[in-house]
């Protein structure tokens, strides 16, 4: 819950930092006068466009990485007394597994976020998705 809540308040930051980064002829600002001009070209909700999609990645982010370092923790240590290295490099190690897993999802979202977006520059081509699945199915 608390990594749903930090994505829900922060959500907005997120959506004018990959507006910058995607879309070259929009003016770099203050973060406020972005959110500001994204709000007033695209309406009141545009910052949390894509909001659904990247709250249920991340909760299989969170899913993968809990149940892969505590299934490596247990087959690793064994009864013995875990230490801050093992921890360490078990968290390493289900962190690893959990971007190679969970990164198509990311790419899903960062698609789906920018779904419907008005863009300064004309060389981008918009694209239209129904959903995670045919988002991810139009990607493959």
């Amino acid at each position: 819950m608390g990594s749903v809540t930090a994505m829900t308040v922060f959500f907005p930051l997120d959506t004018a930092r990959l507006r910058l980064q995607v879309d070259e002829k929009r003016k770099s600002k203050t973060t406020h006068m972005v959110l500001l001009e994204i709000i007033k070209e695209e309406g009141l909700l545009a910052p949390y466009r894509g909001w659904f999609p990247v709250i249920s990645s991340l909760c299989c982010s969170n899913f993968v990485y809990f149940y892969t370092f505590n299934s490596l923790k247990a087959v690793w240590v064994k009864g013995q007394r875990s230490t801050t290295g093992k921890d360490l490099v078990v968290g390493f190690a289900a962190g690893v597994v959990n971007v190679l897993l969970t990164t198509p999802l990311w790419v899903v979202n960062t698609r789906l976020k920018l779904q419907g977006a008005k863009f300064k520059n004309e060389d981008i081509v918009p694209t239209n998705y129904k959903g995670i699945i045919d988002a991810f199915h139009q990607i493959i």
